[in-house]
């Protein structure tokens, strides 16, 4: 066969597609399989471009190999689901996946590249099982196990971030940097008990890469719907015998606005990140190491705002974010000790922009953390671990409020400050040659929630809380054969109140009516106790796991609507009395190629599952359903690889019923009633095929909401519809 075979069929396929475009007047409705108008040009044009390099790069490849083999002489690519992998968020220190008494996911790094996401927060809701807020280019969070998600800027989140096992320093999902990373850990359940604070649902937490040997890394290009562009880079290797490095950065434009799946184009949608992470290590002897990184965000996002307002509440927001951290490593005998410093700062401005004057700042938000860890790995014993240590930080959020001729005004939430101080241990033990694992631990915490004074906020008084909380954590795995276990796990967890819940004060319009949500200062700290029980099963092809969970939250913190008229609604925040979530979740990784005779590494099926039985908060009126949780979610991929040069993903995730309030103009989602409302399900279904063109070259094909579905992360805002992105990417 011609040595060039695959690479002229794709440069022909590419050329008739464009002379398509261009003897057709192609209408998006009509076509469902490429991009068309202005977009399809570029496409076309594009790869006319890119159909030229991959020729002549081919025809001077002198290696003996042909066009597309791997660099290795043809073995092959990276095995499509990891099974089994060693995780370190469960106890702070290394094991395996299967040796974890509390449920877990694990995202490897190669699948989140392989998804079809421009940001972070797209990435991890179509991989692990999670509760998602998002507004369309604005803020984003999530939650777990029922837990309703963060999405506001907020220094006392229901679930921890951390980055490499330290606090992340981001108070939205939107300013987490995707570069560089090996891996996401989502451990589910109560984790005060190693990390204090805000660990109620859970944590997530991101492990970055740590490249040696040869140096090396990549540079791709891209272009997309909605006018999109795309670069990244990426480096890393060993400067020396015991120097490495890493460098990642990552740049995406949206020039264009976007269009909905019913076909609507919503104006002032258009978006720009700039992100990144750089990382330098040495051994400084063969006991101590050091590692400094740093990483970066600089986001300005276009936000349509609600469909149902009327004249449009579209907004901006800018955001930058700078954080960093210094470790050190020593491992003497029998020892791993680990201190680390850390500290960053996050920037978020929020921008008017009235239908008919000229956009301005109307805030600024401010968060700043600093902080250190210190810990200690003490096997002192053949079986026996104590990982024990200290953690201190502080977060300060400062707010600015502006007039639209840029005069101060009150923010509507006070300057705020917690100070937390934790001490913790936790002992694990191996019984009856490894088969049974138990691990007992326990975290003690004191905290200092204060409001800070704030210029030109009059309405309240600056005060303090002081409280301590002791979290203790249990579990226990045991393996009734070489391939089945049960596991079980039971501990407690807290969260302080907000700044805002404490003593917040806004005002704002939608159409003729005046809305105010007010703060209550009496409000007292969240507790959950939770405990879940599992089964689970692994062997070399075969990863999977059932838990059963049931957390009970005393003290739950609610927004509730103190009064609503016609002119006015007033809310505010309250401990409701009681809260309990309960529910089945599941996780699958299966590498399939068995089935249909294939080597291991070449058909894999993934996917994670949760089934609430039960969300709701419970007070004097009765039980009340959890807003933004749904009743059942879950993400199915499939990965298909011939082990050389081809490789393509098809990834689906459903999101069913959730409860919201309808805070649209004129209750639309309730026909003017307002109040609770059930959310429309959905399922959306995301394309990704890869072409190893050469040994070094890779062009990608990309379609995002590959059903074009007409859908929403949060009632009256729209997500975007179909979109196609083309990428290439050069190995260096």
């Amino acid at each position: 066969m011609h040595k060039n075979f695959g690479i002229d069929l794709i440069c022909y396929i590419i050329t008739k597609f464009k002379q398509g475009l261009e003897s057709s007047g192609m209408k998006k409705k009509s076509v469902h399989v490429w991009p068309s108008g202005r977009d399809g040009r570029r496409f076309a044009a594009l790869g006319a471009a890119l159909c030229l390099t991959f020729s002549a790069q081919a025809a001077d490849d002198g290696d003996g190999r042909s066009p597309g083999a791997a660099p290795d002489g043809g073995a092959a690519l990276d095995q499509v689901v990891e099974l089994n992998p060693v995780v370190v968020t469960a106890t702070r220190n290394e094991q395996r996946l299967d040796d974890v008494a509390s449920s877990m996911e694990v995202v490897d790094g190669n699948v989140l590249q392989a998804t079809v996401a421009n940001s972070f927060i797209d990435q991890l809701k179509k991989n692990a099982s999670v509760d998602v807020i998002q507004y369309p280019n604005g803020l984003a969070g999530i939650g777990l196990r029922g837990m309703r998600p963060n999405f506001e800027f907020t220094i006392n989140p229901r679930t921890l971030v951390l980055i490499d096992g330290r606090p992340s320093g981001s108070t939205s999902f939107t300013t987490l940097s995707p570069e560089s990373i090996e891996r996401v850990e989502v451990l589910k359940g109560p984790a005060s008990s190693l990390y204090g604070a805000s660990a109620m649902g859970g944590v997530v937490n991101i492990i970055t890469r740590r490249s040696t040997g040869p140096i090396g890394g990549s540079i791709g290009v891209g272009y997309g719907s909605f006018d999109t562009r795309m670069t990244d880079f990426a480096l890393g290797g060993s400067l020396s015998d015991r120097t490495d490095f890493d460098l990642a950065v990552g740049y995406v434009n949206q020039n264009g606005d976007f269009t909905t799946g019913a076909g609507d184009k919503r104006p002032n949608s258009d978006f720009r990140r700039t992100s990144g992470k750089a990382r330098i290590g040495s051994d400084l002897t063969d006991m101590v190491r050091v590692d400094a990184t740093i990483d970066w965000a600089d986001l300005r996002n276009n936000a349509p705002g609600p469909v149902s307002f009327d004249p449009p509440n579209a907004s901006a927001n800018e955001t930058d974010r700078l954080g960093g951290d210094l470790r050190f490593t020593i491992a003497p005998r029998d020892h791993l000790i680990t201190a680390t410093a850390y500290a960053s700062r996050e920037n978020y401005n929020y921008i008017t922009v009235p239908a008919a004057a000229q956009r301005y700042r109307s805030s600024r938000t401010e968060s700043r953390y600093l902080g250190y860890q210190v810990q200690d790995v003490w096997a002192f014993a053949d079986s026996m671990t104590l990982t024990y240590g200290t953690d201190w930080q502080r977060v300060e959020a400062d707010r600015f409020s502006y007039g639209a001729q840029g005069q101060r005004l009150a923010p509507f939430s006070p300057n705020e400050r917690r100070d937390s101080n934790g001490v913790f241990a936790e002992w694990a033990s191996n019984w009856l040659d490894d088969r049974l694992i138990l691990t007992l631990g326990g975290r003690y915490d004191w905290i200092r929630s204060s409001t800070r004074a704030t210029p030109y906020k009059t309405s309240y008084s600056p005060g303090s809380s002081d409280f301590t909380s002791f979290n203790p954590r249990g579990g226990a795995v045991f393996k009734l054969t070489d391939s089945w276990r049960v596991h079980g796990s039971a501990g407690t967890a807290f969260a302080p109140p907000q700044g805002s819940e404490l003593a917040g004060e806004n005002v704002e319009y939608a159409g003729a009516q005046r809305r105010v949500t007010m703060g209550n200062a009496g409000l007292e700290p969240e507790r959950n106790r939770s405990w879940d029980i599992g089964l689970g099963y692994a062997d070399g092809r075969l990863d999977a796991d059932l838990t059963y969970f049931d957390s009970r939250i005393r003290d739950r913190i609610r927004s509730v609507i103190v009064s609503n008229t016609a002119a006015e609604r007033v809310s505010s925040y309250e401990n409701a009395d009681n809260s309990r979530m309960r529910g089945i979740e599941a996780r699958l990784a299966y590498d399939a190629g068995s089935w249909f005779g294939l080597p291991a590494g070449r058909v894999g099926i993934s996917g994670s599952f949760t089934r609430l039985l039960q969300a709701e908060d419970f007070d004097a009126t009765g039980a009340v359903p959890i807003r933004n949780v749904a009743k059942w979610k879950g993400n199915l991929s499939l990965t298909v690889s011939d082990g050389n040069t081809l490789s393509g993903t098809l990834t689906a995730r459903h999101v069913d019923t959730r409860y919201d309030t309808d805070n649209s103009q004129r209750s639309i989602f309730t026909d003017g009633r307002g109040g609770l409302f059930e959310n429309r399900p959905f399922t959306v279904v995301d394309l990704s095929a890869r072409w190893k063109v050469t040994p070094k070259d890779t062009l990608r094909f990309d379609v995002s909401n590959l059903f074009d579905r007409d859908y929403y992360e949060k009632a009256d805002y729209t997500m975007p519809g179909r979109a196609y992105y083309l990428r290439y990417t050069r190995a260096l």
